[in-house]
Parts: structure tokens; C-alpha cells; sequence
């Protein structure tokens, strides 16, 4: 930061001094002799939106990619802001109350199929899975689960990595923003400045455009890294609950699971040996 400070200096300095028509005392003479009204109105017309709008239509051309990167960060936070609210992806009441029913007997592999095609969320879907392989080994269900819910997983993450690629990009906007602010800076004490426009005020904006670029592909970065990892952890926390109450229902439906005699079905084989031995 010292040496940039320094460097800016000397570039100011020189162009100070290879302007003649830059005259400290001059320029003290035109300000004394503008009225203040006048000033004040100048100086709102700068600072309000028509300048910051001029501003942005004729600075560094790196303004409009972050522009967009801005509209993209903010746009894809809250949309995954609304998706992953948790009452969307894991209903409390549908939850609490299919578990209750499971455990108490109260479902059959049809009934609770059903119950969890009537429901439409993330939870439900999971369930559905689980009910499909009534009846089968515990670590059989895991297994099958795994691959059945990958795509679970891969919806509520859809759209999160977009924001790391937000926050990656816009800093090196911002920097290649800077280059050119620093290119016109140059530019202007090599001579080439506008028509109109002394080399100390040329040199002057394009380090406003090098700083205002890098200032604002900085701000993007700060919002897209905090909304990526606080949705990341949103993600994490939904997926950890997921499978716990998932793995709730894993043992009142796997074989092995002691379940309620109302659920016990049965075979014909079974049947026919009980009525054989005069059960």
C-alpha cells in the first residue's frame, strides 16, 4: 500500500509538471469566482444518479461483466434462499406424523407408499424410497438409498457452486478493471489525453476507474462467498437430517426390525403349515 500511495503520488506530481496550464493559483482564482449555488449544484449533479449513470455508460468498459455478476449472485441467493427453507424440504408435520403411524403399526408398505406420493417434498421422496424396499435387510435399504437419493442431494446443492464461481470471477474483473483505469492513467501523461481535459484530471479519472473497478469486484466477491458457504452449511444441515429421520425409518421397515404384529403379514406357506399342525 506504501509504495502504491508513493507511486500515485509521483505520477500526480509529474503530470502537474508537465502541464502548464495547471496553475495552482488559477485554479484558486476560477473556484473563488463560481458561486456557490452553482457549485453545490454542480457538485449534486455529480454525485447523484445521472452521474453515476454517465459514469458507468463512459468509464472502464469492466463495469458491465461485474454489473452482470451482480445480478447473477443476487439472483441465484434468493432463489436457493426460497428452496431451502426447511419447511419445503422437510415438513414437520408430514414427518413427525409418517413416523408416528410407521411406528405404531398403523401403515402398511401401500398406505405409507401413498402417503408419501400425496406429499411433495424432499423428505417424502426419501421416504418413498425407503417403503419401496419394505420388508429387505437394513443394510440392503442403506444401500439402495444411496443411489436413490443422489438425486435428492444433487437438487438441493443445484445452483450453490454458481455463487463460488461469482465469487471467483468478480475479483478478476475487478483487476483486469484496474489495468485499464491504469492503462488510461499512462495514457494520459504520455500526452493522449482528451480534448478539453488537462493530464492531471485525466490521470486523476483513470485511477478512479482502477479503483472504483477494483472496489467493485470486491463487494461482489464479499456477497457471493458469504451467501455460498452460509447456503453450503444450509445444505449440510438439511442432507444430516435427512438421513437421520430417513434411518428412523429404515428400522421399522427393515426384516430384521421388531415391528408391530399388525403389520406382520402372513404367507400362504406359513398358513398352510399352521392349519397342518392344528394351529
Amino acid at each position: 500500500m506504501i509504495r502504491l500511495t508513493l507511486a500515485l503520488g509521483l505520477l500526480a506530481a509529474t503530470a502537474q509538471a508537465q502541464d502548464p496550464g495547471a496553475d495552482p493559483v488559477e485554479a484558486r482564482v476560477r473556484a473563488a469566482t463560481v458561486p456557490a449555488p452553482v457549485a453545490r449544484k454542480a457538485a449534486a449533479v455529480e454525485v447523484g444518479r445521472a452521474g453515476f449513470l454517465a459514469l458507468f455508460r463512459s468509464a472502464n468498459p469492466m463495469l458491465w461483466p461485474m454489473g452482470l455478476c451482480s445480478v447473477v449472485t443476487l439472483g441465484f441467493a434468493l432463489e436457493r434462499l426460497i428452496a431451502l427453507r426447511r419447511r419445503r424440504i422437510i415438513p414437520r408435520d408430514f414427518t413427525e406424523r409418517f413416523l408416528d403411524r410407521l411406528g405404531a403399526g398403523k401403515l402398511d408398505r401401500e398406505r405409507a407408499a401413498e402417503l408419501c406420493r400425496a406429499n411433495d417434498s424432499a423428505m417424502s421422496r426419501v421416504f418413498g424410497h425407503v417403503v419401496r424396499r419394505w420388508g429387505q435387510p437394513s443394510s440392503s435399504i442403506r444401500q439402495g438409498l444411496t443411489y436413490e437419493a443422489a438425486g435428492e442431494v444433487a437438487e438441493l446443492r443445484r445452483n450453490v457452486r454458481v455463487l463460488n464461481g461469482t465469487a471467483t470471477l468478480a475479483p478478476l474483473l475487478g483487476l483486469l478493471g484496474t489495468v485499464f483505469g491504469m492503462i488510461e492513467s499512462f495514457d494520459a501523461l504520455g500526452g493522449r489525453a482528451a480534448a478539453g481535459t488537462s493530464k492531471s484530471e485525466a490521470l486523476a479519472h483513470g485511477i478512479s476507474l482502477a479503483l472504483m473497478s477494483t472496489a467493485v469486484g470486491l463487494a461482489i466477491a464479499v456477497v457471493s462467498v458469504t451467501a455460498y458457504y452460509y447456503l453450503l452449511n444450509r445444505v449440510d444441515s438439511l442432507i444430516r437430517d435427512l438421513d437421520e429421520h430417513a434411518g428412523r425409518a429404515i428400522e421399522l421397515v427393515a426384516a430384521e426390525s421388531p415391528r408391530p404384529m399388525a403389520e406382520r403379514r402372513v404367507s400362504p406357506g406359513d398358513r398352510d403349515r399352521r392349519v397342518l399342525s392344528g394351529d
